[in-house]
């Protein structure tokens, strides 16, 4: 059967402005950060298995106390622990709030550290009170509220 030489060079033309044929390959979609972030909760979970990290139920909240009075509060908790690792893991969504926020229910959960903080802090609030009561009705600092000065002046540094 002969080939029409009209109809190959059409053909050909066709297939040379569009492609026909070839190996389509299906593109992995990235959604950016949510990629990284599912990578990396991965990772940690692969670790916890190696440390046979056993999840704690029935945790209602979990409160972080930072040296500068703030606390760390999650409401809504996950926890994993592995003791033999001395590991604890705490999942959530923290807020930060103060300890006049959270005072009524975190009591129990202080320890005997955070109760003594606690007393030398209302004993500052109260002597700041204090003092300020004090400054509201002009009350002025006698001399004998002013400390002495021990050693050399500072005169004699200068020179």
């Amino acid at each position: 059967m002969p080939i029409d030489q009209e109809k190959l060079a059409k053909l050909q033309k066709l297939s040379a402005n569009n492609k026909v044929g070839g190996i389509r390959r299906k593109q992995a979609k990235k959604s950016g950060a949510a990629s990284g972030s599912n990578k990396d909760d991965t990772k940690l979970q692969a670790q916890l298995a190696k440390m046979r990290a056993v999840t704690v139920d029935n945790v209602e909240e979990a409160n972080f106390f930072r040296e500068d009075g703030k606390v760390l509060h999650f409401n809504k908790v996950g926890v994993q622990v592995a003791p033999q690792h001395n590991t604890s893991v705490f999942y959530g969504i923290p807020q930060e709030k103060s300890l006049n926020d959270l005072f009524p229910s975190i009591i129990p959960q202080l320890g005997a550290e955070s109760i003594n903080a606690l007393t030398q802090l209302a004993a500052q609030l109260q002597g700041s009170q204090a003092a300020q009561a004090e400054g509201a009705t002009g009350g002025e600092k006698s001399e004998a509220d002013i400390p002495e000065l021990t050693g050399q002046s500072f005169e004699a540094d200068v020179e």
